[in-house]
């Protein structure tokens, strides 16, 4: 079985990647483990899912990834738990030395601990859902106007195109053959845009 392990590097937290280290290599020590491929791992996006499933590309199939805990596979509870079950759905056998969990695919044990997260995940949603209520409800009383400025003109995929699509019209083409022409899949936007834009009589 090859060995890897992933360490979540921070220029925030210095002090984190030594306990990352140190705790690898007492690991390796009590576990007799003659050689450890070291990840490094340093988050760039909010979609951690994507990096850390593209850094552990390489990792065969029945290979063993060591992390301190699960918090080092991604930054949000839902993508870690995505990410844990895509590294299972490849064989690829998770331990978290710090919570002492040994996560593999049609475990008992990892079903379990898995249908949890699952619980969290849910529960965090649903309190999310209930704070951001909240907030508008009190903000409502408080007597400020929710919502956008009246005025305020959203940016569109259609605004790169704009002198086009003036182009376009006076020469008297329809909204339909200007998507064609442009590139669109659908008329139906475009003529939105048309009308909230008010573009017609700016022409």
């Amino acid at each position: 079985m090859n060995t890897y392990a992933l360490i979540k590097y921070s220029i925030y937290d210095k002090k984190a990647i030594q306990t990352q280290l140190s705790s690898l290599k007492n690991y390796k020590i009590n576990n007799n483990l003659e050689q450890i491929s070291i990840i490094r791992y340093e988050q760039k996006s909010k979609n951690s899912k994507a990096e850390i499933l593209s850094i552990t590309s390489h990792i065969e199939p029945n290979s063993q990834l060591i992390v301190y805990n699960l918090s080092s596979l991604g930054r949000y509870t839902y993508m870690i738990h995505d990410t844990i079950l895509r590294l299972l759905d490849r064989n690829i056998y998770i331990v978290s030395v710090d919570d002492k969990y040994e996560l593999k695919k049609d475990d008992k044990f990892t079903k379990f601990i898995l249908k949890i997260g699952t619980q969290i995940i849910d529960m965090e949603k649903e309190l999310s859902s209930h704070r951001t209520k909240e907030a508008l409800y009190y903000k409502k009383l408080s007597g400020k106007v929710l919502g956008k400025p009246v005025g305020t003109v959203q940016k569109s995929k259609f605004d790169k195109d704009l002198v086009k699509i003036k182009s376009y019209l006076k020469a008297g083409h329809s909204i339909r053959q200007i998507s064609k022409l442009l590139g669109y899949s659908n008329h139906i936007g475009l003529n939105n845009y048309i009308k909230k834009r008010d573009i017609r009589k700016n022409l």
